[in-house]
């Protein structure tokens, strides 16, 4: 099943020079727009929308966290791709929104270093060791978040990294696969990274996401276990910037905004 995203009819002046890239090497930063620009132009985001970032056209993307059909969502991509700078950049987007608090994180990580200096207070609730036991009592909580929602506030679980699963106990990861298959209609949305040639080779964690996002993946035999639909573009992405995903049968692309200094 493909996400469904809903795009802003708020055109930006962003616009990648395709030129530029076909001949030669670009700095990502000189065509990935900023956060906060983006959001300046939205002014405030729908209630209950998270930014995902800038598709080649100039609209901001948007997800509707009160729609559950897009289900759980990987971001997959080779290493040092950018797929832990989207992560951040989710939580750095909800931050700048006016309204504070809106949109709640939890992160689940075996690197919280790589956390440290994400500013949200009003909205990233805490980083949790995968190598820590307090990382089963938080997917517990979850869960139970999932099984009776006390609140109707969208909540994010943001896994950076397949290796912060297998970390964990035989009843955490039973439950992570609860909140993995019912946590979007309960207004929780796990997200989780993956390295791409690491996820294939665990095919029960795959099936468990309806919505794939790809960055670069340069190795064709990966690419074709991670998505059998053609004309993917998977080896043409930019590495660390641009990413892809299967929109109503075509390959979307897009930018992700770059984090505010």
């Amino acid at each position: 099943m493909t996400a469904t995203m809903k795009f802003s009819e708020v055109i930006t002046n962003f616009q990648m020079s395709r030129a530029a890239v076909r001949n030669g090497p670009v700095n990502p930063r000189d065509y990935s727009p900023s956060t906060r620009t983006g959001l300046n132009i939205l002014g405030t985001l729908p209630q209950g929308s998270i930014l995902f970032g800038m598709a080649e056209d100039g609209k901001p993307l948007l997800l509707s966290l009160t729609d559950p059909h897009p289900g759980s969502i990987l971001v997959t991509a080779e290493r040092a791709c950018g797929k832990t700078h989207f992560l951040k950049m989710l939580i750095q987007a909800a931050a700048l929104l006016k309204q504070p608090g809106e949109v709640e994180f939890f992160v689940l990580t075996c690197y919280p270093q790589d956390f440290a200096h994400v500013d949200a207070p009003n909205h990233l609730q805490g980083v949790w060791s995968a190598e820590d036991e307090s990382a089963s009592e938080l997917i517990y909580e979850i869960a139970c978040r999932v099984e009776t929602p006390a609140k109707r506030q969208p909540t994010m679980l943001l896994i950076d990294g397949l290796d912060a699963i297998l970390q964990l106990d035989p009843i955490a990861q039973k439950n992570l696969a609860y909140i993995l298959e019912n946590g979007p209609q309960a207004m929780v949305w796990p997200v989780l990274t993956a390295n791409a040639n690491m996820i294939v080779q665990w095919p029960d964690w795959l099936a468990c996401f309806h919505t794939r996002i790809y960055g670069r993946v340069s190795d064709p035999n990966t690419a074709r276990d991670l998505t059998p639909n053609p004309g993917a573009p998977l080896n043409r992405l930019l590495p660390g910037t641009q990413f892809c995903m299967r929109e109503k049968s075509q390959w979307l692309k897009f930018w992700l905004p770059t984090l505010p200094a």
